[in-house]
């Protein structure tokens, strides 16, 4: 018999309880697991379970609501219209039993739990990282996991469907029901092997870096930010586009191509690039976000610490 996966209002213990004995709580994880990683194998192997159990365990859910809930066509397990469906239902439920045992762990002063982050790269390692590092410090139990949202509209996807429960991001948030903490701004340089800048002055101009080999991720260019049209505007000779930062960095440091970073990410992660300011300089705000709701623990305290770096967006 097809169980009707249609609710609207709260979900509280007996509706639960009673229309949905058989999906215990690790059922639910197990299938947004599943839909998060794109199929059984993936989710198997986040999960550290055997990939026939957890394939079971799905299609027993299935035949417990008597729908089908993914789409097996292709070679990424889908959710169906009844799939996505209870994908928001069991989301909210987790979010609630996982927010629970935070509370009760709060007592116990943060010796365990997760916090999920959202952000891209470059914003990763500055200014996150030493935000990050100071929360471990102070609750050594806590996992941290940051996520490649790759733009800040991906950060603020991952954090408004509950994948992320924090995100940074250089832009405002989009819409209202918004939590934001401003961390100030990052200097956007030119970064090159000390070889392609050997002939660069300090600064160099706009008009100059629009006559040189650029490389660039994409991902920078599609930002609504003014950072990205910024850049845009001066990636008049882009020679490489790579979908991994990494890669793109390992071209600047043999010299094929010169790209724009985060001063203090370039300082952190690449000692050995030569760095040039842009005349007129560039910068990029940075703003920890959050939807305007009840954090758990670890994301309140993630959030009093970035309050303690606060600074006016912007501000140089």
């Amino acid at each position: 018999m097809r169980k009707d996966l249609s609710f609207a209002g709260p979900i509280d213990a007996s509706y639960v309880s009673l229309g949905w004995a058989a999906m215990d709580l690790r059922t639910l994880r197990y299938f947004v697991a599943v839909v998060d990683e794109g199929g059984i194998t993936q989710a198997a192997r986040v999960l550290f379970v055997s990939q026939p159990s957890l394939s079971l365990a799905m299609r027993r859910l299935e035949d417990e609501l008597g729908v089908r809930l993914f789409d097996r066509s292709g070679r990424r397990a889908r959710p169906t219209a009844d799939g996505a469906r209870l994908l928001g239902l069991a989301r909210q439920v987790i979010a609630e039993a996982d927010g629970a045992r935070e509370r009760v762990r709060q007592v116990a002063g943060l010796e365990v739990g997760r916090l999920v982050v959202a952000t891209s790269t470059t914003l990763a390692v500055h200014p996150l990282t030493p935000i990050v590092a100071a929360l471990r410090g102070r609750h050594p139990g806590l996992e941290i996991h940051v996520r490649d949202a790759g733009t800040a509209a991906g950060t603020f996807d991952l954090v408004r469907s509950g994948e992320a429960e924090l995100g940074m991001a250089d832009v405002m948030p989009p819409d209202a029901g918004w939590g934001r903490c401003d961390l100030g701004a990052e200097e956007i340089v030119l970064v090159a092997s000390p070889e392609f800048a050997a002939g660069l002055a300090e600064p160099v101009t706009r008009a100059r870096v629009a006559d040189l080999d650029l490389g660039v991720v994409p991902s920078d260019l599609d930002s609504a930010s003014a950072t990205a049209t910024a850049v845009a505007s001066m990636a008049g000779r882009v020679r490489a586009q790579c979908a991994h930062r990494a890669m793109l960095w390992e071209l600047v440091r043999d010299g094929a191509v010169a790209t724009f970073v985060g001063r203090d990410t370039a300082e952190a992660v690449m000692p050995w690039a030569s760095l040039r300011s842009l005349d007129p300089p560039l910068w990029r705000d940075a703003h920890l976000v959050w939807r305007e709701q009840a954090l758990s623990p670890a994301g309140a305290a993630l959030v009093e610490l970035a309050r303690g770096r606060e600074e006016p967006p912007g501000d140089r």
